[in-house]
């Protein structure tokens, strides 16, 4: 049978879980990978929902090893990296291929969303400069009314998997919901295809909701999170208001008939 799940507010993680960048993230870091002298497959089994700058630190040899760069040559080699993604993913989009899109029942349940007046935001590990270029192209919008709050990889210190970035992204909420608007961490939902995010949100105190949308499935099973489902088509939105979100899901143990409803 699908759970359904009460909360106050929701946090969306962006590639992978609203977004599909994998063409236009696949061709341009794999041509980057190639510049460090190293395989595409070994970065793209430590990168995903990780930010670009730590990836930098982490895998770049060329020009000058990743570790070393100061602040602001880091920030440009950031700057100069998402800026090449989102430019493949907005030539492949316009080619009338799949560069940058909405993932499957993205549209639908952020219509409820918007249409209830629920409190939600996106909190990605992408700069500014590349998650409104990817909100753009794939037409969810990257400012209000479209979308309440954007938290960029950027703007915090600590990058998933540490909690910050969703403790800022219930900051944000609050500030949605007025002074008579408290919640706890738990009444929070934060949907995610990562580990590191599905981390990030459980060491913020909030519940996760996992979707595979990003990961192999043999990997995403692996992973811990309070529900996991496949995609967002399994997700109803059965109330919205600005109080509160009921959802519906269609969870992954009952999808595989696990749950003893099969």
């Amino acid at each position: 049978m699908p759970v359904e799940i009460t909360v106050k507010g929701l946090l969306f993680d962006m590639d992978g879980t609203l977004v599909d960048s994998t063409p236009a993230v696949e061709k341009a870091l794999g041509d980057w990978c190639q510049r460090q002298g190293m395989q595409p497959s070994e970065f793209f089994q430590h990168s995903h929902g990780v930010r670009t700058q730590d990836n930098i630190k982490r895998f770049q040899t060329v020009p000058v090893p990743g570790h070393t760069l100061n602040e602001e040559e880091l920030a440009e080699a950031v700057r100069q990296l998402e800026l090449e993604i989102a430019d493949t993913g907005r030539r492949l989009h316009e080619a009338g291929g799949q560069g940058i899109e909405r993932l499957p029942g993205v549209t639908k349940l952020l219509d409820a969303l918007r249409q209830g007046g629920a409190r939600w935001g996106i909190c990605t590990s992408a700069t500014r400069l590349y998650a409104d270029a990817a909100l753009k192209t794939s037409e969810i919008g990257s400012t209000p009314p479209n979308l309440p709050f954007l938290i960029t990889g950027d703007v915090c210190e600590h990058g998933k998997p540490h909690p910050e970035p969703y403790l800022r992204g219930m900051d944000e909420l609050r500030k949605l919901g007025g002074p008579s608007f408290a919640f706890s961490p738990s009444d929070i939902l934060v949907v995610e295809d990562a580990p590191s995010g599905l981390k990030s949100g459980l060491d913020a105190g909030c519940k996760t909701l996992g979707v595979s949308t990003g990961q192999p499935m043999a990997r995403f099973r692996t992973f811990d999170a309070t529900v996991k489902t496949v995609d967002l088509t399994r997700v109803e939105v059965v109330r919205a208001s600005p109080e509160s979100v009921t959802l519906r899901i269609k969870t992954l143990d009952e999808e595989e008939g696990l749950d003893g409803s099969a």
